[in-house]
């Protein structure tokens, strides 16, 4: 009987080590597999937005930048995002006078659709504003109108586009469309224009953000030349004759000049 019981007690001794063995492996696996916190976080930062991530890598990519002289019906949005890396959409048009692409208080006909197009496909969008004012009021109206209308779709940038000299001291309005912009609650501010304009009506952009130079070159619907300029800028438009999928007509295309703009341009949206 002693015999038999130790040989019993031996089975069931070797099967409690083997359960056991089982269970220690068990346990040690769940401890390798489990990835660390910062292990996490990288992967649901890069399961968030795949296909943005893969888009900011590629700079060869434009910036388009749109208005109600491009009409929603005439564009197909699932193409165009596929060959552009961010928008810039006209917010305010010309102010005094409606037209085919905005209206007599200076709102773009086509702004919410283009924005709202854009966003859904995941591509980043910033604004403009086409600066019209003749005196200060008008500058700081101008302002407040730009933010009201664009502030809900939360752009990652504001741009004054100043090419009309409508004042007699266009830098003292320039500022004071920049400081009212900015007094509604816009953080980055950013101003589009040539620099001989810029030079000729003494505007400075110090208070500025960033700046947005546009300089054509040949202007052969690619990209051929940079700036002759002294000024630091983030982002060149090259063309008003650009050609894109998802898009017949002509556009304007714009290039970010490195990586370190582009994050600053379009991935630090205002919330």
């Amino acid at each position: 009987m002693r015999f038999k019981m130790r040989r019993k007690l031996k089975k069931i001794g070797a099967v409690l080590f083997l359960i056991l063995m089982i269970g220690m492996v068990f346990l040690l696996g769940l401890v390798r597999i489990r990835p660390s916190s910062s292990e996490s976080l990288a992967t649901s930062n890069i399961m968030m937005n795949p296909v943005l991530d893969q888009k900011v890598l590629d700079l060869n990519k434009p910036v388009v930048d749109l208005s109600g002289w491009q009409r929603p019906s005439d564009i197909d949005y699932n193409t165009l995002s596929q060959h552009i890396i961010g928008a810039v959409v006209r917010v305010n048009g010309s102010y005094g006078h409606a037209d085919n692409s905005a209206t007599k208080d200076g709102e773009d006909k086509a702004f919410k659709e283009h924005i709202k197009n854009f966003q859904e496909r995941g591509i980043p969008v910033a604004v403009y504003a086409f600066v019209t004012g003749k005196n200060e009021t008008e500058m700081r109206k101008q302002a407040r109108d730009f933010y009201r209308r664009a502030s809900v779709y939360h752009p990652t940038y504001y741009w004054l586009d100043v090419e009309v000299t409508n004042m007699k001291n266009m830098n003292q309005g320039i500022e004071a469309f920049r400081s009212e912009l900015a007094k509604a609650g816009a953080k980055n501010i950013g101003i589009y224009a040539q620099d001989w304009f810029l030079k000729d009506n003494k505007i400075s952009t110090d208070k500025f953000n960033a700046i947005w130079i546009a300089a054509y070159g040949r202007n052969t619907g690619v990209w051929d030349a940079s700036p002759e300029t002294s000024l630091t800028y983030g982002m060149q438009q090259f063309t008003d004759q650009g050609k894109l999928p998802g898009y017949s007509g002509n556009l304007d295309l714009n290039m970010v000049i490195d990586q370190k703009n582009y994050a600053a341009l379009f991935e630090n949206g205002e919330k």
